[in-house]
């Protein structure tokens, strides 16, 4: 997952970026609204993350600004302490979720990675796809109900199109999910990397989870809906004949 976490008076105390980035989060970080802005423009966040305090509720017009861009990423603001009036104030500036005296960085993390994985059209605790299941919370990945043995990156991979679901997703725009715009090896790489993950779902029967856009990139597409109307047309197509033969 890629997060934006927008604060105007980081601490180096503060370990929470450090957390999300040890839990596979790409995190780009800023106190400056017009970056802020101008970062939502050229990439794809999953989540934007407000960092307040009471004392700095101005921060809250980057909420406004956000929302005026059309910025579609849903709005977290984490907060140690907050007053009734000051968390009424965020929820009516238009943040998502609001996260106040959290008890550690998982519970942050949990509850920002629930409403990622919602927002992007995911009910259940895991994304599921065809035969393919993704524990967010574990990091693993389980086909046909069968663990695959995946490394960081190539987990990364699978998770990042899994989320964006029906999307094509070009090898710069995976890399830079990877490695959030430093040190990013040749795109090509990303063809080596998918290519390994295929080989390790093909050994467990599944060979459809990721898809070719040539010229484009990949995409990740449930196929489980076009076996439903496959099998919906065919009844339709059964129910019509009957008629067909009754009324002859």
């Amino acid at each position: 997952m890629k997060i934006l976490s927008f604060e105007t008076n980081a601490s180096k105390k503060d370990l929470l970026t450090a957390f999300l980035r040890s839990r596979l989060a790409i995190v780009d970080e800023t106190g400056d609204p017009d970056e802020a802005l101008d970062l939502v423009k050229f990439y794809d966040y999953d989540v934007v993350i407000l960092r307040l305090a009471e004392e700095r509720m101005g921060d809250l017009e980057i909420v406004r600004k956000l929302r005026m861009a059309r910025v579609r990423a849903p709005i977290v603001a984490v907060a140690r302490t907050l007053n009734e009036a000051a968390r009424l104030r965020v929820l009516q500036a238009g943040a998502d979720d609001l996260i106040v005296d959290a008890l550690s960085h998982e519970e942050v993390f949990m509850k920002v990675q629930n409403l990622i994985r919602r927002s992007r059209g995911f009910q259940d605790n895991a994304l599921r796809i065809g035969q393919v299941e993704i524990n967010m919370n574990a990091k693993k990945i389980y086909a046909k109900g069968k663990p695959v043995t995946l490394t960081k990156k190539e987990y990364q991979i699978a998770e990042i199109l899994a989320l964006r679901k029906g999307v094509v997703l070009s090898k710069e725009a995976i890399l830079d999910h990877l490695y959030g715009g430093l040190d990013e090896p040749n795109p090509k790489i990303i063809d080596v990397f998918i290519c390994k993950i295929r080989k390790k779902l093909q050994v467990l029967g599944v060979d459809d989870f990721i898809e070719t856009n040539w010229g484009r990139g990949y995409m990740v597409i449930d196929h489980r809906g076009d076996v439903g109307a496959q099998a919906d047309a065919g009844l339709r197509g059964g129910h019509v004949e009957v008629q067909a033969r009754v009324v002859a």
